[in-house]
């Protein structure tokens, strides 16, 4: 459980890392779209710009969604531990079933933090795509 715990704990680091840059990147390229969109092919360039957009968000989404599942389980998880009486067996049937569903809400942060890393590189390797092609544009080449 703690290797699930620590590969999506990479996962959404470096996921929130590529979305933030990306991000950052067309803020400061906010000259170069303003360029871009009195080209000729300028209303080309900010469509393509939408699908990025989108991957950028569903990595946000994916990423929200991981984070709202942990927290919900390991709160769910936190509070029959505080209502477990002292005299109860440690591995009674309740504990199980509480430590089966914090394993199953583990493995689905890490599949969804997988999914958002995915997502995410797709969203970065967008942005300098277009990157490119808008200064290019905005170059006359």
């Amino acid at each position: 459980m703690f290797g699930m715990v620590r590969r999506s704990n990479h996962a959404t680091a470096l996921a929130g890392w590529i979305v933030a840059t990306g991000a950052m990147g067309l803020v400061v390229q906010a000259d170069t779209i303003r360029a871009a969109s009195g080209a000729p092919y300028g209303g080309v360039l900010l469509l393509a710009l939408a699908p990025v957009l989108a991957a950028g968000t569903v990595t946000v989404a994916l990423l929200l969604r991981a984070n709202l599942l942990m927290s919900f389980a390991q709160e769910r998880f936190y509070r029959f531990i505080a209502e477990i009486p002292g005299d109860a067996p440690e591995l009674c049937a309740p504990a199980v079933l509480q430590l089966q569903r914090l394993t199953a809400a583990v493995r689905h942060r890490e599949t969804l933090t997988q999914q958002a890393l995915t997502w995410a590189y797709a969203a970065g390797i967008g942005v300098l795509g277009w990157s490119v092609a808008a200064e290019a544009m905005a170059l006359g080449h």
